[in-house]
């Protein structure tokens, strides 16, 4: 989930100067691309607002682009997945379409995990550009999992299946095996989240222990982290689980995709760059993997 963020309502107290102040400050904040001249409404028609035990969302329209929102409770509005319904694979936010460099380093995945749903827009390439794959999805809000299927297309059906469970649950007590595991859990953020709204005990060593259990030899993790001040010890706590992890810094705003790795040897730099070339051929999608690997940070 990318931190993209709008606020509902112009503060009463603003003054006209304040205001701009405030502005200025969001749109700081937002990756470019996203919408900067209705930064004190969400842009687009609004097609449902529904609380759940977990999340308030809306789902708004805007031509052929859904976008799925999450609402704090400081008014902020924070895109969790825009997805283009009629070309759902494009992968409109920045983090998905670095997720997938997960083919890098694992090419030819049989089965894979999703942790954490959102609108589906993963679900979608995957159906689309590797349609053999089998995709599991957890999901701990039985309301997102209702919003995927009537509003992005997204549900049980051929190789996908959906589970509204908790992902710590499902990896501590499932016996299923993934060559590839998407972590992208976000909730709204309390006492039991950080600051982004990942659940603090999914980012644990012992959690990673319970993922490396689930992994195929060979295996890769894929993380979506969001920025926030302690972002580095998540991406060392990564570094401490795993024997080789790969950051890449996002090109939109200060969030990382890190890969997680339990292959035997590292993959250099030359071989990431040249691995990526092959997929731009294999899957021609509307973006570069190889422009992507070159975001690779060196330690």
């Amino acid at each position: 989930m990318p931190l993209v963020r709008f606020l509902r309502k112009a503060p009463p107290w603003a003054t006209v100067a304040s205001a701009l102040v405030l502005a200025i400050a969001v749109a700081s904040l937002a990756p470019p691309g996203s919408v900067r001249g209705a930064l004190l409404q969400v842009p687009g028609q609004l097609e449902l607002d529904e609380v759940s035990n977990y999340s308030h969302v809306k789902v708004t329209r805007d031509g052929s682009t859904r976008t799925l929102w999450f609402v704090r409770d400081n008014g902020e509005h924070v895109v969790e997945s825009k997805v283009d319904v009629e070309r759902p694979d494009d992968l409109r936010v920045e983090y998905t379409r670095f997720m997938f460099l997960s083919y890098v380093f694992r090419p030819q995945p049989k089965k894979v995990l999703i942790v954490g749903l959102g609108g589906g827009s993963m679900v979608h390439f995957l159906k689309i550009h590797d349609p053999a794959v089998k995709v599991d999805v957890v999901e701990i809000d039985p309301l997102i999992v209702s919003i995927a299927d009537r509003y992005f297309g997204v549900k049980t059906g051929g190789n996908v299946d959906v589970k509204v469970t908790d992902g710590l649950a499902y990896l501590r007590e499932s016996d299923a095996k993934y060559d590839v595991i998407y972590m992208d859990a976000f909730l709204r953020p309390s006492g039991g989240t950080d600051m982004t709204g990942v659940p603090l005990h999914l980012k644990t060593l012992t959690f990673y222990e319970q993922v490396k259990q689930r992994l195929n030899p060979d295996g890769v993790v894929v993380f979506n982290l969001n920025p926030h001040l302690s972002v580095q010890q998540d991406i060392q706590t990564i570094r401490d689980a795993f024997p080789h992890t790969y950051v890449f810094r996002l090109q939109g705003y200060d969030g990382f995709v890190v890969v997680a790795s339990t292959a035997k040897e590292a993959m250099t730099p030359i071989a990431i760059s040249a691995e990526a070339t092959r997929l731009d051929k294999r899957f021609e999608a509307p973006f570069s993997f190889r422009t992507m690997a070159g975001r690779l940070r060196r330690r």
